[in-house]
């Protein structure tokens, strides 16, 4: 028995990881320092790919009371056209962070996680077969010994200070604001629902809670965060949404405020030897158009089954490696796309003629699919240099009819293993990835004009490693390069 993962944070990227591996049958231990969940987040919807993220692991069930679908996704708050994903990927949906960090903790204690609030990470020390994690619970510590550390504690991470891994800014600087007021959605003036780009330079959203609770929040650039010694008020509040809408805000019950903000900031590393950083911990940038979350859940579900997979001895040798070579590229590029949004949004007697000009551009496909993609995610390719499509993306979110029945994309990746999805309709031909059968699945499907490929190899994170003709003998050495080396 191999000694469990240890992850330091219980909100969605921990709570995603510890999913991932019970669906391998490996351990874990979540320790977060908090006694219970606070409810207190930013997070307010997820968009395309997290959505399919979700999706493909069968997390959507317990969440759809809880969602409203949103009508478009932007970029910097101009709105794009979405038709080029009609048909082939998931709408984003509204749902707020403590509604899905709910169902992730559930569905991870169902599949033997082991979750403890109010355990903090206190320190550690790593050696050549595991990791010694010292754990504070009120007065007393106590030591745990685990296979890796990841550290998923958010963008102050413990894990990442103690490992020495340098978090460099960049950026404008900003002070946001999050509320949840005691006012139905509806009656709130029109001009104080929903998201917008305010003139004055800066950002204001609003979205239901519940009934009778509206979630709020504001964001105005250059302004430092405060220190934490000064606590927000219903008052700042407010005064924020009034100087940005121009309106007076309704003087209503706040249930809770807490302030954000700060630069964007990308780890120099994600990986320090069996130490890992996971979501926030290893990036962090103003949350737009639900990207900040799908970066989070696309961390978790990338390393989870590679952490399994060196747990459970069949890794290659450089397969966790690829966990920083993949995932680093995509903070950086979430970061920048996100910095870029907000030098469209502040200062705002500057950016006004540069905002009307991409507002024209949006006019062109090209333009609007390009940024579209870039905004939920939807362009995160690991493929090798020249590699035709589909290898290195996801696949869409489609229909599949197998002899089984109907089935989809995303139903098909709900075990969390490897996919060999064979679309010639050839059931009685010999499985080339019978020797892997313990990692890999086999889907035999009728063609599927939207994925354009006789048969892929699909990793458990959903993303394509091969793509070309069942018998093909490039196939084998992309089955050892991913799945291990096997007999047979």
């Amino acid at each position: 028995m191999s000694d469990p993962v240890i992850i330091a944070g219980g909100g969605p990227a921990g709570l995603m990881l510890a999913h991932e591996l019970g669906l391998w049958g490996v351990d874990s231990i979540v320790l977060e320092r908090l006694d219970s969940r606070s409810g207190r987040s930013v997070g307010q919807a997820v968009n395309t790919t997290a959505v399919e993220l979700l999706d493909q692991r069968g997390l959507l069930e317990g969440l759809h009371e809880h969602t409203t679908p949103v009508q478009g996704t932007h970029f910097s708050l101009l709105w794009l056209d979405m038709t080029p994903l009609e048909g082939r990927h998931q709408p984003a949906l509204l749902l707020a962070q403590e509604y899905l960090e709910a169902e992730l903790e559930r569905q991870a204690l169902k599949r033997g996680a082991d979750v403890r609030y109010g355990h903090a990470l206190a320190g550690y020390a790593q050696d050549e077969s595991g990791v010694s994690v010292t754990v504070r619970e009120g007065e007393r510590t106590y030591e745990l010994r685990g296979s890796y550390l990841v550290g998923a504690d958010g963008e102050n991470s413990l894990v990442r200070e103690l490992a020495g891994i340098p978090f460099p800014g960049s950026g404008p600087a900003s002070c946001g604001l999050v509320a949840d007021v005691e006012i139905d959605f509806q009656d709130l003036p029109e001009i104080h629902r929903g998201a917008r780009f305010c003139p004055v330079g800066g950002l204001y959203s609003s979205v239901p809670v519940s009934p009778g609770v509206t979630r709020v929040i504001t964001a105005e650039f250059d302004t430092a965060l405060p220190g934490p010694s000064l606590e927000p008020t219903g008052a700042e509040l407010r005064g924020s949404v009034e100087r940005l809408n121009e309106t007076p805000f309704p003087d209503v019950p706040v249930r809770w405020i807490r302030r954000y903000g700060g630069p964007s900031r990308v780890a120099e590393t994600y990986q320090d030897e069996r130490v890992f950083l996971v979501g926030d911990a290893a990036h962090t940038f103003y949350p737009l158009a639900g990207l900040r979350m799908n970066l989070v859940l696309q961390d978790a579900v990338n390393l989870g089954w590679k952490l399994a997979a060196d747990v459970l001895g069949w890794a290659p040798a450089d397969l966790l490696d690829t966990y920083t070579a993949e995932r680093r590229p995509q903070g950086l590029r979430a970061a920048g796309a996100t910095d870029t949004q907000l030098a469209l949004i502040h200062p705002v007697e500057k950016v006004a003629p540069v905002r009307a000009l991409v507002t024209e551009l949006l006019k062109f496909p090209d333009a609007n699919r390009y940024l579209l993609e870039l905004s939920t995610g939807l362009d995160v390719s690991y493929a090798p240099e020249c590699a035709a499509a589909p290898v290195g993306r996801r696949l869409p979110h489609v229909a599949l009819a197998t002899g089984a029945g109907a089935s989809s994309v995303a139903s098909m990746l709900h075990s969390g293993r490897g996919v060999f999805l064979d679309m010639t309709g050839g059931e009685g031909a010999a499985d080339p990835v019978a020797a892997w059968a313990d990692r890999v699945e086999r889907v035999v499907a009728e063609p599927v004009a939207e994925i354009g490929a006789s048969a892929v190899l699909v990793r458990p994170d959903g993303h394509v490693a091969w793509a070309g003709e069942p018998g093909d003998a490039s196939l084998r050495p992309v089955l050892e390069q991913w799945f291990g080396t096997v007999r047979g």
